[in-house]
């Protein structure tokens, strides 16, 4: 099965059904390291960013990315 299938499989489901398979994907999400390559562009864009609480928030994605959830 592709990711297309699962999609079109997740799109039939009840509204409590898909909000279980939304949360359990932010949990992928939120336990998952990047990569470098991800890790770098979150570097370059909070090099750049000039309001301070979108670099805080990017900092703590990094950090989150880095270390996954433990951190």
């Amino acid at each position: 099965m592709n990711a297309s299938q699962i999609i079109q499989e997740i799109s039939t489901l009840t509204p409590d059904e898909q909000a279980k398979v939304v949360r359990f994907a932010y949990s992928l999400d939120a336990e998952r390291r990047l990569s470098g390559p991800e890790l770098s562009a979150l570097a370059a864009r909070m090099v750049a960013a000039t309001d301070p609480a979108e670099t805080a928030r990017l900092r703590a994605e990094i950090t989150r990315g880095f270390y996954g959830n433990a951190a």
